[in-house]
């Protein structure tokens, strides 16, 4: 029983953590696509959220061989890519990567890092209603109410008083429910593709790392850059400026961290706890960018209001409300 305990305190400390470490890893990317490339070279101008979400996955994946190297795990890639399983997480990778990814990085450039994980904070009960219609599973009444109150939250954090300026508000909100909905799909995806044991969520999140790694760098760079050539210009503008690459890269590995931590608490406290735990990152990137615009105001002028705050909060609310009334079936299930 202490181990379980253990067990138990481990995954709720991993699952707080990881919901922290996202909400900062947004906070974090806004603050780089505000930089001097991107507000001044002419590539990164039209197509800088498509080059810093690649680079950002880039980054992650470096940082994730870099450790399942340490861990002695690289001689099982090869294998896992060979099996099914692990063709279903590639294929989970491009909705999570390229689509998503990108997707979120523009929502966050566009209405900033607080409207941008708030309104993608949605994505659990998305994926529970492509679950429920791909993978026949059940839901309650109380999930769906959960969703009617996240709309809600998004409806508030769409309305915005006029004079806020270098946002878009609406534009932001579109981009990041298609975001939302990329990782909703990969979460089921991924699920279908774990569910035999063959591949484990860390060798599924490196295929995951390393398949959007790829294409970035061949599909979606090129396309939404205007061309290998431009992409390239784009690139060497970021990588010019010593300060926006080792924030990126510091970033990405933010981001690592957080899904690292993810998974553990999914392995420890099961995936619906774990998820709601995560899912607090809306909160947490409100917090951050308020606590960071007492100190850089310049990051973070007009990104932050209380529309967004009081919509974090309801986001909040609405995807707790059905995941916990999901842990609290499961568990009756089991005790019965």
């Amino acid at each position: 029983f202490m181990a379980i305990e253990v067990d138990s305190r481990k995954g709720v400390l991993a699952g707080i953590l990881s919901g922290a470490t996202w909400g900062l890893d947004a906070v974090m990317l806004g603050v780089v696509m505000v930089m001097v490339p991107f507000v001044e070279n002419p590539v990164l101008l039209v197509a800088g959220g498509v080059l810093c979400s690649a680079l950002h996955d880039v980054f992650s994946a470096v940082w994730l061989f870099a450790y399942m190297g340490v861990k002695g795990r690289l001689n099982e890639l090869c294998g896992a890519l060979k099996t099914k399983d692990g063709r279903w997480c590639i294929l989970a990778a491009v909705f999570g990567g390229p689509l998503a990814m990108t997707f979120y990085t523009l929502a966050i450039s566009t209405g900033g890092a607080a409207l941008a994980a708030s309104v993608t904070a949605i994505y659990p009960l998305l994926g529970t209603a492509l679950a429920v219609m791909v993978l026949k599973e059940k839901t309650g009444l109380q999930t769906w109410l959960g969703l009617i109150v996240c709309v809600i939250g998004i409806v508030v954090i769409g309305w915005s008083p006029t004079g806020v300026e270098n946002v878009n508000v609406s534009l932001g909100v579109i981009l990041a429910l298609v975001a939302a909905i990329g990782w909703a799909t990969e979460a089921v995806v991924s699920g279908y593709g774990m569910k035999d044991g063959v591949v484990d969520p860390y060798m599924a999140l490196l295929i995951r790392y390393l398949t959007s790694a790829v294409v970035y760098i061949i599909v979606v760079a090129p396309i939404f850059g205007g061309g290998f050539v431009s992409a390239g210009i784009g690139l060497a503008a970021i990588f010019s400026y010593t300060p926006c690459w080792v924030l990126l890269a510091l970033t990405a590995l933010v981001g690592m961290i957080s899904f690292l931590c993810w998974y553990t608490a999914i392995d420890n406290i099961g995936a619906t706890k774990g998820l709601c735990l995560n899912v607090t990152y809306s909160f947490w990137s409100v917090f951050f960018a308020l606590v960071l615009s007492l100190f850089l105001p310049e990051f973070f002028s007009g990104a932050l209001s209380w529309y967004i705050a009081i919509g974090a909060l309801l986001i909040l609310s609405g995807v707790s409300m059905a995941t916990l009334y999901k842990a609290e079936s499961i568990e009756k299930q089991e005790k019965c």
